[in-house]
């Protein structure tokens, strides 16, 4: 069973846009399916191997462009933490 930190109903419910880090964990994802999420609106940080992969999300005003609608809340990579032994 997953373990999920929420501050945010929001981002709970809907999938998120990973962009950079781990190829596994890029692109539109659920984050209900990953074992061990802590979130909110302001980070993301996920269990992935003998780490968390970090993420913030990007401006607003910079996710959009010509001919894109709204999509799902974008958050870029910023590193890399490894779990103390």
């Amino acid at each position: 069973m997953p373990n999920i930190i929420a501050f945010s109903a929001d981002t709970a419910k809907d999938p998120v846009r990973l962009e950079g880090g781990p190829v596994d964990l890029s692109g539109t994802v659920n984050l209900a399916d990953y074992n061990e999420v802590i979130f909110s609106d302001e980070k993301i940080k996920i269990r992935y191997g003998n780490g968390y992969e970090h993420y913030t999300p990007l401006d607003a005003a910079a996710e959009t462009g010509a001919g894109i609608g709204p999509g799902p809340k974008t958050f870029q990579w910023v590193g890399r933490t490894k779990i103390a032994e």
